[in-house]
């Protein structure tokens, strides 16, 4: 009786002291809580912006109890909420919750509410569309009950009267305030048409052309037409980061930043560090296949080929072991390591062995089969690639070149230990190889599409007093631009960054190899680099270097060492987003160097700041050149070693550099050789990676084994260790550990992932600083796989005339500020871009990592023009991202109008890939331009006139195969914005919409309809802070609302049942 008694008492203390909500309540019981849901809600939004909407009305109908019963479904026993007349066919986002809610029972079980979970992921939907934040107390238990009843009776119509509203907000303890702000959350989602058919039909306070838009749906269209349909792999992921960023800043930040931060992103968005990306990039008028066969080291590269090739890009051969670690992502085809498997020794037999079976001997068959560089974690930016190479697990003949008795082996025996020397060396290797001759100032382009350049278009000079004025001016901005810098986009495009590492981290998550792909990008795009003169009105001179001429179609991407270069489309994605936010202003030059930074991070790798300010080149290399500038695989570690001095790189950052390759993939025909014919390769790993790569040239050429098989979605260290195992899967990755020079570099990043991680970011920033466009060199192209139009082509070229002598004096710095004044979004678009494109696909990181090293033999985004340095060797069939990139672009130009280059959007985005895949960050030296050359026209749709009547409107669009979207007898589920004017943002047009009578619903309008809460609604109208502060107090207000704490209701296992 006693006992009992004392239990009733202390239940009865605890009933009382748990009933307070507090914002700790998880702190020491799950502390990872809120991040999961804040993860999960971000990565939700960012691939449908309708979900925030979603989640928000979920958390609102469910908090007229708070108590997670609208997410139970029915039983035998009740009748739920969720079929309720204001639930049913409407309320969503249920699997999103329940996502969340497994997670967190998988690491703190039965603890979290899906009540509390339901609060948070309301707050964290608004902040994910740009909206306020607030403290949510936590402490929520959930019902083990649910009644439809109550949620008819609780939740007000869409036909309610201000004074009906007002009561029914009443009833629940909320003030009239309370409820218009809480209305403000009409200012994202969407309404069905059965909920304002009766309104847009029948009352008279509503605008006449509110009333008719609202009728209309396009339907497809757009989304069959050509450009849209079977896209390269990639770059979309760039062209979506582009899209956001030039709405934000039109033709601000290039498709260069672009692929640069997305490199970064998508690293980080694979678990690899982050690194600063200097941005200030321009995108290159032109691409040049022949440079890109030149210049690209190929998979059969000895390491001194290897080093020879990123010296020569001023890169030593730590910046080359670390940069080689970007295989610990990725994947590489069977007829780049098809020779590995069959030929050479030393490769693990069992690994070999494994990779034969789908990589056959005979050339031509498999021949693109994929393996991942890293078998070991391929989705992970990690260092998992050095260890690999120390067990002969090298992929690629040039990976396992770095451990085979060579100068580089202590290099990979050091990243393969020490995660934390890797992501050092690795981000500092991103950082050097993101500055390898970016265009900036006024050189090349700013592309409005990183796969086409701009037409060319006439000047016309009205007066010599506005000549005067157009040379004083070019004079003053070659002066000023000419510097990279990690600001470089800050107010010009300061979304930029944001849009390149959500669409690598999207695409990076999409697809882990992404992440190499877009790191490799930047590669190629930096190391191709040779003196050129483009043919038009004026001559004009330039060099490639990181300035974006992997991404000009043709010419470098139809180079060997660019067959296999991928991830153009989301550099695409990229320019096309930042065109939409920046338009002109970053260059694709920028986003391959940003894009290869947060492909890193997105893996897992570090992160690095990029200097930004590259601007894009006008042309691209041609074959030969590429050839010449990239080193193959086959490259002995002295070739190795040679070719990176001959680019400013030494042995450590060639040693760093190849760290690329824990991410990624090679082919079969660029290690058969080594599989086949070496020795010093670990027999079951080659025994393995014969199964899928046949000893015959051109069986299964294609085929793919991931760079570092130990952790291949992973940015880390494991290829070091690989390399020490004799698993270097090229001949080029084993040479840096073959008892040569950098052996003690290899064991160094084998063994310590911070020495890689340090190195790879310091050779990623000195490769992104290789001969950039800057000042008034190159272009900021609108498109990255295009040259710009004539009038922007001529007026640089005149400006370059005049000013020709201070701009090759201050145009090759770059600034990891460059976009801070100019495009200050800029890397926020290209790392959220990057992280959200990694995310969705880890291979993206690597993708976007490789497209970036594609173009960064120049770094001025020409790898990404159509055509030309997509057609080379080394990237044909292969480079992807393009999508990613543009999608970055587009971005960006809407918020900063041609600031940004494709040059720095592919640097950043290479960082950003990094970055995604758990790989280091660094800092990306920005201000690098675009290279010019071809472009395409644009066609003209027909369009009905602005005076065509409602009838006329609906027969017009029936005749382009578009319906009616609410018609007064159908259609009752079809969909309308619910805020017309900003539909994905949190913002305060809602209210501006009611000034204007173009409230959606009925229980909208009454809120601005000569009532009580008219000049509340003003109010709000008026001072988006003050809509803001409302909302928040209204929501904590809300989620307070007789919450069951204490011992009250359960914590659920599954959200949508009670416990058993």
């Amino acid at each position: 009786m006693a006992s009992s008694l004392s239990v009733a008492v202390l239940l009865c203390l605890a009933a009382a002291a748990a009933a307070q909500l507090s914002p700790t309540f998880y702190d020491t019981s799950c502390p990872r809580a809120l991040a999961t849901i804040k993860s999960a809600v971000t990565a939700a939004v960012n691939n449908e912006a309708r979900m925030g909407a979603s989640l928000l009305r979920l958390h609102f109908h469910d908090c007229f109890g708070c108590d997670a019963s609208v997410l139970l479904a029915d039983t035998a026993t009740f009748t739920g909420e969720q079929n309720a007349l204001p639930n049913k066919n409407s309320l969503r986002g249920f699997n999103v919750i329940d996502s969340i809610k497994t997670q967190l029972e998988g690491i703190c079980s039965q603890t979290v509410s899906c009540a509390d979970i339901l609060a948070v992921a309301a707050r964290d939907s608004v902040v994910a569309l740009g909206g306020p934040s607030w403290t949510v107390g936590l402490g929520r238990r959930d019902s083990t009950t649910a009644s439809m009843d109550s949620a008819n009776n609780d939740l007000p119509p869409p036909f309610f009267d201000l004074e009906n509203l007002i009561k029914a907000f009443g009833d629940k303890g909320f003030s009239v305030t309370d409820m218009v702000a809480l209305s403000g959350a009409h200012t994202i989602g969407q309404a069905q048409c059965t909920n304002f058919r009766g309104r847009i039909y029948n009352e008279t306070n509503i605008d006449a052309g509110y009333a008719a838009g609202a009728t209309l749906l396009l339907s497809g269209q757009e989304q069959n037409a050509g450009p849209n349909v079977g896209s390269l792999r990639g770059f979309s992921v760039i062209d979506n980061a582009k899209a956001r960023v030039e709405a934000i800043c039109n033709q601000t930040v290039s498709c260069a930043d672009i692929l640069a931060v997305a490199a970064r992103d998508s690293v980080v968005a694979l678990g690899g560090p982050s690194w600063t990306v200097l941005l200030g990039r321009r995108d290159s008028t032109t691409a040049s296949e022949a440079l890109a066969n030149t210049d690209l080291p190929a998979p059969s590269s000895s390491l001194a080929e290897l080093i020879g090739n990123f010296s020569r890009k001023g890169l030593d051969a730590t910046d080359m072991v670390a940069l080689s670690g970007a295989h610990t992502i990725g994947q590489a085809q069977c007829q780049n390591f098809r020779d590995r498997l069959y030929n050479e020794t030393n490769i693990d037999s069992s690994f070999a062995t494994a990779l034969k079976a789908n990589c056959p001997r005979p050339t031509g068959s498999g021949d693109s089969n994929l393996a991942p560089l890293d078998t070991t974690t391929p989705n992970a930016f990690d260092s998992a690639y050095y260890t690999n190479l120390l067990s002969n697990k090298g992929l690629l003949h040039s990976d396992q070149v770095l451990f085979n008795g060579g100068s580089t082996d202590n290099t990979v025996r050091n990243f393969s230990s020490n995660t934390a020397a890797f992501n050092s060396a690795f981000t500092a290797a991103m950082v050097k190889m993101g500055n390898i001759s970016p265009l900036t100032g006024t050189q090349g382009q700013i592309r409005l599409n990183c796969s086409k350049c701009a037409l060319f278009q006439r000047v016309v000079m009205a007066s010599a007093s506005s000549l005067g004025l157009l040379l004083m001016l070019a004079a003053l901005v070659s002066t000023a631009t000419a510097h990279l810098s990690p600001t470089f986009y800050d107010t010009s495009c300061p979304r930029a960054m944001s849009i390149i590492k959500s669409t690598v981290t999207a695409a990076v998550n999409n697809e882990p190899r992404m992440g190499a792909s877009l790191l490799r990008l930047h590669f190629h795009d930096c190391f191709v680099q040779a003196r050129r003169k483009v043919a038009n009105r004026f001559a004009c001179l330039s060099d490639y270097g990181c300035d974006a001429s992997i991404l000009l179609a043709g010419n470098e991407r139809n180079a060997a060492p660019n067959f296999s270069v991928r991830g153009y489309d989301v550099i695409d994605s990229i320019k096309t987003q930042i065109e939409a936010v920046c338009k002109q202003t970053v260059s694709c030059a920028d986003i391959l160097t940003v894009a290869a930074r947060d492909s890193v991070v997105a893996l897992g790798g570090p992160s690095w700041s990029v200097p930004l300010g590259r601007r894009d080149s006008t042309g691209a290399a041609t074959a030969a050149q590429v050839v010449s500038s990239l080193a193959p695989s086959t490259d002995s570690l002295a070739q190795l070693i040679s070719a990176y001095a001959s680019k400013g790189l030494s042995a450590t950052d060639l040693v760093a550099l190849s760290g690329a390759h824990t991410i990624g993939m090679a082919r079969c025909r660029g290690f058969r050789t080594r599989l086949y014919n070496e020795t010093n390769i670990d027999a079951a790993f080659a025994a393995a990676l014969k199964a899928n790569c046949p000893a015959t040239p051109g069986s299964g050429d294609g085929n793919l084994a991931p760079l570092d098989t130990t952790t291949p979605n992973a940015f880390d260290n494991a290829y070091y260790r690989n390399l020490l195992s004799n698993k270097g899967l090229l001949h080029s990755d084993q040479e840096l550990f073959s008892n040569g020079s950098t052996d003690n570099t290899v064991r160094s990043f084998a063994s310590s992932a911070a020495a890689f991680g340090a190195a790879f970011a310091t050779a990623m920033v000195k490769m992104g600083n290789i001969s950039p466009l800057t000042g008034t060199q190159g272009q900021i192209r609108l498109i990255c796989s295009a040259v710009n139009s004539l009038a922007m082509a001529s007026a640089i070229c005149i400006s370059l005339l005049v000013v020709v002598a201070l701009a090759s004096a201050a145009s090759a710095q770059l600034s990891a500020t460059f976009y801070d004044t100019s495009c200050p979004r800029a890397m926020s678009i290209i790392k959220s871009a990057v992280t959200a494109a990694v995310n969705s696909e880890p291979r993206m990181g690597a993708s976007l990592l490789r497209l970036h090293f594609h173009d960064c033999f120049g770094c001025d985004a020409s790898v990404l023009l159509s055509g030309n340095e997509q057609d080379a060797a080394p990237n044909k069939d292969s480079l992807r991202g393009f999508g990613v990139i543009d999608n970055i672009k587009t971005q960006i130009e809407a918020v900063c109008n041609q600031t940004v280059s494709c040059a720095d959007i592919l640097t950043v985005a290479a960082r950003d890939s990094v970055v995604a895949l758990g790989g280091p960050s660094w800092s990306v030296p920005l201000g690098r331009r675009d290279s010019t050359g071809a472009s395409a026209a644009l066609a003209l749709s027909d369009l009905p006139p602005f005076t065509a009547s409602l009838q006329e409107l609906v027969d017009a669009f029936a005749k382009k195969g578009l319906s009616a979207n609410c018609p007064r007898t159908s259609g009752d589920m079809n969909l309308a914005p619910l805020d017309t004017t900003t539909a994905n943002a949190f913002d305060n047009a809602y209210y501006t919409n009611l000034l204007s009578n173009k409230g959606l619903l009925h229980s909208d309008q009454v809120l601005f309809n000569n009532g009580s809460t008219d000049n509340t609604v003003r109010n709000f109208a008026s001072n988006a802070a003050a809509f803001s502060s409302a909302f928040a107090t209204a929501m904590v207000n809300m989620g307070n609302i007789a919450p069951k704490t204490g011992t009250n209701g359960q914590i659920r296992l599954s959200c949508s049942k009670v416990n058993s």
